[in-house]
């Protein structure tokens, strides 16, 4: 098989490609992972440049006909405002017919032929692109007073939800490939469904952790409402900016509202009682949860005010990035979750919402890239390439190839380090980060101010491209 063949099956599948073994992919051979990086960004840029129309107009800009190394294609890699680019008074006055002449542009799917005149909701219109087209449209909390939307689809999801279960319930070195076919109980402490970026991944965590609807445990099983999620953000921003009073908000809404805030000051009872649920009904049990560590932290604090520790399954899996704006664990944290559990150690990753890749901790803290996501690291005030060798800080940018309908090329808000050369001690392959990661706008203490690598000109002009409104 030639390398662009291969290439491309572990791109498109990486799960087949694999053969579901984290094993086999953290000892692809940095060489041939490089050739076959290359190859396969060589034709992700071939299928979609004319495609997706915001990528050609950024590179017909710069004159970029195709990609003879992977740095070739920083200068086309979209930073995260990219995906809430729209005028605000789009989403402020549900004109989904808008919205989606803009998503239109960043996508591969033609979706303008779907009519969404009629959706008064967010809810109503995520539920029609939902029937109505391949998209499985995810959006952000909305906490800067509108959302992002990414236009991923059904196909990209799946075959995430493979490769989540292969890094997530593997070690690598241990060959237990051969386990993917059984269940574990998932308990996921918060709502079963919605289309916030923290809620899609449910639906395959049931398919490929849990394999039945049965085994999927939630405290609140029923769907987050985006519009209420959207209110409660938009709110929060008015009161930071003294502007409450000119925010207009219907009464149904507001009523829901209400209802929103009920459920959430009954929370703490309900997550409470869910745990204690939990405790009783699945003791012994193999189990998958996944929570801040500020929310596992709790669990296990209420498991042992009543006597318990070593509660489950002792190859159960317990699934964390840290991530608690604004607080700061305790230094044994990760200790006092595993003990209470029953598990060697939790297992600490590194995700986005952007990126579909779980980049997993080793034994070694090192956080280790998975084969098809391609690292970048840039300037953080130019975003300039940075020299790929060496040990090099700086912000994180990367290309998905396993985004096939969207692109890749993505610019984050956070701080790393990377070891370009060196091979972890843990035996792996692979490119790795060091476990310091850092948002730009923590450190700052304001917000990150992120520079497109393209030309100004050519980024400006594209930008202007993606905010307006042409008609579907």
């Amino acid at each position: 098989m030639s390398v662009a063949s291969e290439a491309m099956e572990m791109a498109t599948d990486p799960g087949e490609y694999f053969s579901d073994s984290i094993t086999r992919m953290g000892s692809l051979p940095r060489a041939k992972m490089e050739d076959m990086q290359l190859a396969a960004l060589q034709q992700r840029f071939s299928e979609l440049r004319d495609r997706i129309p915001m990528l050609k107009r950024l590179a017909d800009n710069q004159n970029i006909t195709e990609i003879t190394k992977v740095e070739d294609v920083v200068p086309l890699v979209f930073e995260h405002s990219m995906y809430k680019s729209y005028p605000k008074s789009f989403l402020e006055n549900y004109d989904f017919v808008k919205i989606n002449g803009w998503l239109n542009k960043l996508t591969a799917h033609d979706i303008s032929g779907i009519d969404v005149s009629d959706c008064q909701s967010i809810d109503s219109w995520l539920d029609r692109m939902e029937k109505k087209s391949p998209l499985r449209i995810t959006h952000s909390s909305g906490t800067t007073g509108t959302m992002s939307f990414l236009p991923h689809d059904v196909n990209e999801y799946d075959r995430l939800g493979r490769t989540i279960a292969m890094v997530a319930l593997q070690r690598y070195g241990e060959d237990n490939a051969g386990d993917k076919d059984k269940a574990f109980q998932v308990i996921f402490p918060f709502y079963r469904s919605g289309y916030s970026s923290m809620l899609r991944g449910n639906d395959q965590y049931a398919k490929w952790i849990a394999k039945s609807e049965e085994n999927f445990h939630t405290a609140f099983p029923y769907k987050m409402s985006s519009d209420i999620l959207y209110l409660a953000a938009r709110v929060r921003f008015a009161q930071l900016r003294g502007t409450l009073d000119r925010l207009e908000i219907s009464d149904e809404l507001l009523a829901r509202q209400r209802e929103f805030e009920q459920r959430e000051a009954e929370m703490p009872q309900i997550l409470s009682e869910f745990f204690q649920k939990m405790f009783s009904e699945l003791k012994g049990e193999r189990i998958f949860t996944v929570g801040t560590w500020n929310l596992l932290l709790n669990l296990a604090q209420q498991g042992f005010e009543r006597g318990e520790e070593n509660l489950f399954a002792s190859d159960s899996v317990v699934l964390t990035g840290g991530g608690a704006k604004g607080l700061i664990p305790p230094d044994n944290w990760k200790e006092e979750i595993a003990r209470f559990i029953g598990i060697p150690s939790v297992s600490m990753n590194y995700a986005m919402s952007e990126v579909m890749g779980f980049h997993k901790m080793c034994s070694h803290g090192r956080y280790h890239i998975v084969p098809w996501v391609i690292p970048f690291i840039l300037d953080p005030d130019t975003s300039e390439i940075l020299p790929r060798k060496g040990v090099v800080t700086g912000r994180a940018a990367f290309f998905d190839l396993l985004a096939r309908n969207h692109w890749g090329g993505f610019i984050s808000g956070d701080e790393v380090t990377i070891d370009w050369d060196s091979k972890c001690e843990c035996g792996q392959e692979g490119y790795h980060l060091g476990p310091a990661i850092q948002r730009y706008s923590e450190k700052s203490g304001d917000d990150d101010k992120i520079t497109c690598a393209a030309t100004p000109a050519a980024h400006q002009d594209a930008m202007d491209f993606l905010s307006t409104y042409v008609s579907t």
